[in-house]
């Protein structure tokens, strides 16, 4: 699925706007370097910003990189889906909740790192970590560069979980050295910090509210990405650094399942129904295991939901409209393990769906077409 928070590519976390900040930017740098193996290259550009002028980056970087169309096309497909209700304005909301949680970003653009000038103080040196892992990062493997390689939705949103994910664990890995500790000798370290990171949810009221695919958009990168770049530093120790960017996951189910990641499973080639006449193609696009993942959570039981969107093998989608009647129509075709796994999948949308909805099964293969109601 597309994602409008893949266009803006920040960090927005709790940091401090002390003056004297500025000053450990080159020696965390350094201290990053020594982590991870890999050199610093240039000194990283520094600034404060007002909450009132982060928000207008933010308006005019979504402006910059989504149209009017694109934006119009997202929201629609969301509502197709049924992930947002129908007055949900997607732009909005998005640069609230971005705002909500700002304190600190790396412009990749710009190569330069913005600190929040009314941010707290209380997670500074963290925080600094991860903006200047993503600056390290920039510097040797172009972030904006390596996410638009991502060949389809979902293989985008699994190399922000790259970026995110080892931001993360480098901010982690730091934190735990102040007190003796290293997420590299403890497997339980690594589950704390996991939890740790899900628990603080309460203090974004924006985030908590909103509506479960883009909060789960949102979180994904991090949480999951955070535990995949663990699982890869454990297995690879350094060289794990660089292997995540030159040999990135191809699918989300990469991220959720580093051992697929390993044995670098593919996912399996989908074919969609034809178009019917009278309709023009809006969009195209992959279906991963995160979105089956969110439809589970969101239209079935939350408990079961991650076992049964790992039966996940491959999806693709498609949003049309009428010429004439400008009705939007949404295709897709899900594959699955196996022929239970495709009927749990039919059944759970059979739940939902009205009679503007057809749903098949083809062996191991889910077929819907679905009209706005």
């Amino acid at each position: 699925m597309i994602r409008l928070a893949l266009a803006i590519l920040l960090l927005l976390r709790p940091a401090s706007a002390q003056s004297d900040l500025f000053a450990e930017i080159d020696p965390a740098m350094k201290e990053l370097a020594a982590v991870t193996g890999l050199p610093m290259k240039s000194r990283v550009e520094r600034s404060f910003i007002s909450k009132a002028n982060l928000r207008k980056f933010l308006e005019t970087r979504i402006q910059e990189t989504v149209s009017d169309e694109e934006l119009r096309v997202e929201t629609l497909t969301l509502r197709l889906f049924g992930f947002i209700p129908a007055d949900y304005d997607l732009k909005g909301s998005t640069v609230s909740l971005l705002t909500e949680q700002a304190a600190a970003f790396y412009d990749y653009r710009n190569k330069k790192m913005f600190i929040l000038e009314s941010a707290p103080e209380s997670t500074q040196r963290f925080v600094l970590t991860h903006e200047l892992a993503h600056a390290l990062a920039d510097q040797h493997f172009n972030l904006g560069r390596f996410i638009r390689k991502g060949s389809t939705d979902d293989a985008a949103t699994a190399r922000l979980a790259v970026m995110e994910g080892q931001a993360q664990w480098l901010m982690y890995e730091v934190m735990g050295a102040k007190t003796g500790q290293s997420l590299r000798k403890d497997p339980g370290l690594v589950r704390m910090m996991a939890n740790m990171g899900e628990s603080g949810l309460s203090q974004y009221p924006e985030l908590t509210s909103a509506p479960v695919y883009i909060r789960e958009s949102l979180l994904f990168p991090y949480s999951r990405g955070f535990l995949f770049n663990a699982r890869v530093i454990e297995k690879l120790g350094n060289d794990g650094f660089r292997e995540v960017f030159s040999r990135p996951p191809a699918t989300t189910q990469h991220i959720l399942h580093p051992d697929r990641y390993f044995a670098r499973a593919e996912a399996v080639p989908v074919d969609l129904e034809p178009a019917p006449k009278g309709h023009k193609v809006l969009i195209e696009g992959t279906l991963g295991e995160f979105d089956c993942l969110v439809m589970f959570k969101q239209f079935g039981d939350a408990d079961s939901a991650a076992a049964r969107a790992e039966r996940w093998r491959g999806g693709r989608f498609r949003v049309l409209e009428n010429r004439k009647t400008k009705e939007p129509l949404l295709q897709y075709t899900l594959a699955w393990e196996n022929t239970e796994a495709a009927a749990d999948f039919a059944a759970l949308q059979s739940q939902r769906k009205g009679s503007r909805t057809r749903i098949e099964q083809r062996g191991d293969r889910v077929i819907v077409s679905d009209r706005m109601r």
